[in-house]
């Protein structure tokens, strides 16, 4: 598994030890703020190897690959801003790094590759419909043109078993948080600073909690006899929402919230996402919402357990 101690890493390693006969051998190079948060307190758990080495490096991992019955591609330069900050890099890592550990899982002859993807593929959709994994994917961002490009690499093999999820936008907490996630930052911003500047309003996209992220990795690994050549896209299809509804759900739980309306053309990203397959074909369903998971942040902030928001390792 790549990404073992990132936002999504760190939940998806708690979850497949808890099942029993599991094994993980844990991948991340450590390399940002966070360092190795996501599994920081698990890292002597039985069942658990974590390797520190950068996905690029073929070499580190093709003795791992070796072992391995399943590869969980979770190692990315994740998200808009930080793919375009660098995006030399970010193709060098999403684009070339995933090719080589396709090569390297194909070559140990590993029996499933689940390929960790994103909704931000379908970039602009008509807004009257939901989108399916059969529609054409429209790239807005760099970010998503490497995902997109890796899911083709895998699409176009169809004797190597493997498995593309397209994620929702995640939110809710985590042993490694993020802040920079829109409901996650929406959320403390509210509860710390009373006012939102919100631009996009009107604009579409589905959400998933990391836990459920969590619960379909399980899943797939666990039925490749109906994951296998598949396409799902990961969340719940109730769970599509505007950042004005959002807005509208934090106002109820902290009445003297404040909007500042901004006009930005920068992310013109709006699509309302479809996610029947996974539930027909794999009995997956969701047990979070938005508003459960924003209730959850604001519960644990009151706590203390995000004592400096602001800081650089929330943020990717």
């Amino acid at each position: 598994m790549t990404g073992a101690a990132g936002y999504v890493g760190g939940v998806v390693v708690r979850r497949l030890l808890a099942e029993a006969d599991t094994a993980v051998i844990g991948v991340d190079a450590c390399e940002m703020p966070h360092g190795a948060d996501g599994v920081r307190e698990i890292i002597d758990a039985p069942g658990l190897r974590f390797v520190r080495a950068d996905v690029r490096d073929r070499e580190a991992l093709r003795p791992l690959a070796a072992e391995a019955d399943a590869v969980l591609h979770l190692a990315a330069v994740v998200g808009d801003p930080a793919g375009r900050r660098d995006p030399e890099r970010t193709r060098e890592i999403n684009v070339e790094a995933s090719r080589g550990l396709i090569e390297l899982a194909r070559d140990a002859g590993v029996g499933h590759f689940i390929f960790v993807s994103t909704c931000s593929n379908y970039g602009v959709a008509d807004e009257g419909r939901l989108v399916t994994e059969d529609d054409e994917l429209n790239p807005v961002s760099l970010y998503a043109e490497t995902k997109v490009a890796v899911e083709r690499l895998l699409l176009d093999d169809p004797s190597f078993p493997s498995t593309c999820l397209r994620l929702a936008t995640v939110y809710g907490a985590a042993p490694r948080m993020r802040f920079d996630l829109t409901v996650n930052q929406f959320t403390i911003e509210a509860l710390t600073e009373g006012v939102l500047s919100i631009y996009g309003e009107q604009f579409w996209r589905p959400y998933v909690h990391v836990e459920d992220v969590a619960r379909a990795v399980s899943l797939v690994l666990a039925t490749p006899e109906r994951s296998v050549g598949r396409v799902f896209n990961v969340g719940d299809s109730g769970e599509n929402y505007t950042k004005r509804m959002m807005y509208e759900l934090l106002k109820e739980r902290l009445p003297d919230l404040r909007a500042e309306w901004v006009s930005v053309d920068e992310d013109p990203r709006s699509y309302k996402v479809s996610f029947e397959r996974i539930r027909s074909e794999l009995g997956f369903e969701t047990t979070w919402d938005v508003p459960s998971g924003m209730d959850q942040i604001i519960r644990l902030a009151r706590l203390g357990a995000f004592p400096d928001p602001g800081a650089p390792r929330f943020r990717n």
